[in-house]
């Protein structure tokens, strides 16, 4: 039994390309989806929608706890996974960050609010810990001086795709190596370390830490920065100022 956990473009990519293989039964796949998912597209195609329409097991953790046989893949699921729980010890997770740097929650977020130039996906073993199991593979690319928290966001799901789909007949096959996060590189955020409402743009900073700041926040339909009254979709960064694109596709220099 192959299982997708999880949300989104990513998830369903991945499903999608398991539905694709000749060798898969559709009997043998089946999907975990989150809490939130109530089977409706929004800015998101919704896994639950997808899995009914392609007639695809849905279960829940408790039904996956008792399969010998199970592969579980999780891409933005938001659940904490046990191990004990699960009779199989094949248990993966494809983290949005570079592991071990952005493990928990908000790695999308921070990796633009703090100017990273490089970002991407890893594929891990789960383990009892947090995003600390041991590696398997990472795709990297670059972010943009100008991408947004939602660009990001889809550069990531895009990667997570292409890892998974890369990666699975090896995971399948046992046949790839692992590597052990070193602890001393790693950073962590909680689910609670933030609050997006309670974020605010410090305009004593550098333009560079500015433009960070705001972009990092740019990411509707959850939230949208407001400077000097702006709703504010788009920061681009110049030598000596920003030019600022708010919700009415209207352009503002910010120096």
């Amino acid at each position: 039994m192959y299982c997708i956990a999880g949300k989104n473009q990513c998830s369903i990519d991945a499903l999608s390309y398991l539905i694709s293989r000749n060798d898969i039964d559709k009997d043998n796949l089946s999907v975990c989806i989150n809490s939130d998912d109530k089977g409706n597209d929004n800015w998101q195609p919704s896994l639950m929608k997808y899995a009914n329409d392609n007639k695809i097991s849905i279960m829940s953790l408790n039904d996956l706890y008792k399969i010998k046989n199970l592969y579980f893949f999780s891409l933005e699921f938001d659940k904490i996974i046990k191990t004990k729980n699960f009779l199989s010890t094949n248990l993966f997770n494809f983290h949005f960050s570079l592991l071990p740097k952005y493990r928990g929650c908000h790695t999308n977020y921070l990796q633009i609010k703090n100017g990273e130039t490089i970002s991407g996906v890893t594929c891990h073993e789960i383990d009892d810990g947090i995003d600390t199991g041991r590696i398997i593979d990472q795709l990297i690319y670059k972010i943009d001086i100008n991408d947004t928290s939602k660009d990001n966001y889809f550069k990531l799901m895009s990667s997570a795709s292409k890892l998974f789909i890369n990666l699975f007949d090896q995971i399948i096959s046992g046949d790839y190596s692992t590597t052990e996060q070193k602890n001393s590189d790693a950073t962590y955020f909680s689910r609670k370390s933030i609050n997006y409402k309670d974020e605010k743009i410090n305009t004593d900073e550098d333009l560079i830490v500015i433009h960070n700041q705001i972009r990092s926040l740019i990411f509707p339909p959850y939230q949208i920065p407001i400077i000097k009254n702006k709703e504010i979709i788009k920061s681009k960064l110049f030598d000596d100022h920003l030019i600022l694109t708010d919700i009415d596709n209207k352009e503002h220099i910010y120096d």
